[in-house]
């Protein structure tokens, strides 16, 4: 099964949607994991109506993946076998620990279309900015790539370069999808690579790409990063 994964931190469509959305349909990819998806007023019917612009259909996330979800395209939504937000910690952290952003992270599973059995997991993470909160969390990750690993695409805005302490506490057993990924932020002149993919063994790359261009600019402060696989 050949597919093209693309994450990509939308910035709550604070920025310019509309070019944001023309990001998306220029790199047509079959799922799109989304970070910072609108959450509050009216927030899931944005996000679905998000997906629905650039041809997809959101089957997990939003509110409950606290701003994570995933987007597949409609070919795609019958081998979808499972999706859903998972928000493991409360909104009261704001109160308690300085503001922090409560976190989740949004989870489909893809079943093959060619009979043969089995079920690719896709993950759309973001990680803190705070290093403290990001080390609290990083348990919640081990602990659940343990269990969907080898058969696993995890991507999203890791908030930490390729050899920080969290992004390598989850390696092994995925590996980075690509050591040579171009950076992704800050989006006008990028120097660090936050945005990226961590794969099973199971998962062949084919190559990732960060998009350029007058839309990627100006759609988000983050650049988008596109994964070729097969599985």
């Amino acid at each position: 099964m050949d597919l093209r994964v693309m994450t990509y931190n939308i910035k709550s469509l604070e920025l310019d949607g509309a070019a944001a959305r023309r990001v998306v349909r220029a790199q047509r990819p079959d799922v799109l994991l989304l970070q910072e998806a609108p959450r509050w007023v009216r927030g899931r019917r944005r996000t679905r109506s998000f997906a629905r612009d650039v041809g997809m259909v959101v089957v997990a996330g939003g509110i409950a993946g606290r701003g994570a979800a995933i987007a597949v395209a409609p070919h795609l939504v019958p081998q979808v076998v499972e999706g859903r937000g998972v928000a493991f910690e409360p909104r009261t952290v704001r109160f308690r620990e300085g503001f922090p952003t409560p976190r989740g992270y949004a989870l489909a599973r893809l079943a093959r279309g060619d009979g043969r059995g089995g079920a690719l997991t896709f993950v759309s993470v973001h990680l803190s900015a705070q290093r403290p909160q990001r080390a609290r969390h990083v348990p919640v990750y081990v602990e659940l790539v343990a269990r969907e690993a080898p058969d696993l695409v995890l991507g999203g805005d890791l908030n930490e370069n390729p050899r920080g302490p969290s992004v390598l506490a989850l390696q092994p057993p995925l590996r980075d999808a690509d050591a040579d990924q171009a950076h992704t932020e800050p989006v006008d002149v990028p120097r660090t690579r936050l945005d990226g993919f961590l794969v099973g063994s199971t998962v062949t790359v084919h190559g990732v790409t960060v998009p350029d261009g007058p839309d990627v600019l100006v759609g988000s402060d983050h650049r988008p990063a596109v994964l070729d696989m097969s599985w």
